[in-house]
């Protein structure tokens, strides 16, 4: 098992430019940020996958105290894209204007992370546990990462388990009676390109 210290030792090694405490995270080419609603009732197993266009955040790496590493990330709530393959382009629109109003995205035009603690779990892989806020509600949430040197940058990616009730988010039934819904837990996952800071 590697701690922080020993993998970015490895980055260092493996990537010079990598020398660089802070990272920058931005829309890059093969980067994506994805959240799913899964469907119950008559529509159980449809998935309603979107993507997220813009956001934006740093990494800060402590490599002698991994535990005050730190991470700040905003998502652009009116960037999201409803990516469904199974529903036509006139329902993508109407979709995603049901998540635009979920998130009230006119209000809490952004989706915050605020790190809190970084604990390693195995050979670059991390928990880090921070704040999430969503339409002004902030809750804890765990997110696993692992770190991945790529030239002078990094490869993160992760995963997290959103829960719908912790910001209440109740979209409008289109169907009476509990037919149609959606899952509790809302996956997330990443895979982001973080840069060496200018």
């Amino acid at each position: 098992m590697r701690d922080w210290s020993k993998l970015l030792r490895i980055v260092l090694l493996a990537a010079p430019l990598c020398s660089a405490a802070v990272y920058t995270i931005s829309p890059a080419p093969q980067a994506e940020f994805k959240l799913e609603v899964h469907k119950t009732g008559l529509m159980s197993g449809k998935v309603h996958i979107f993507t997220f266009e813009r956001y934006g955040g740093s990494v800060n790496y402590q490599p002698d105290a991994p535990g005050k590493s730190t991470v700040a990330f905003e998502i652009e709530a009116a960037s999201v894209v409803c990516r469904d393959t199974w529903i036509g382009d006139k329902d993508k629109q109407k979709v995603t204007a049901m998540a635009l109003e979920m998130m009230e995205s006119e209000k809490h035009p952004r989706l915050k992370f605020v790190s809190q603690s970084v604990a390693p779990r195995g050979q670059a892989e991390f928990d880090v546990k921070g704040a999430l806020t969503i339409k002004g509600i902030t809750k804890p949430v765990t997110v696993r990462v692992t770190v991945q040197p790529e030239g002078g940058a990094l490869r993160v990616r992760g995963n997290a388990i959103v829960l719908r009730k912790d910001y209440g988010i109740n979209p409008r039934a289109a169907v009476p009676f509990g037919l149609i819904g959606n899952k509790e837990e809302m996956p997330v996952t990443f895979n982001l390109f973080a840069a060496p800071a200018k």
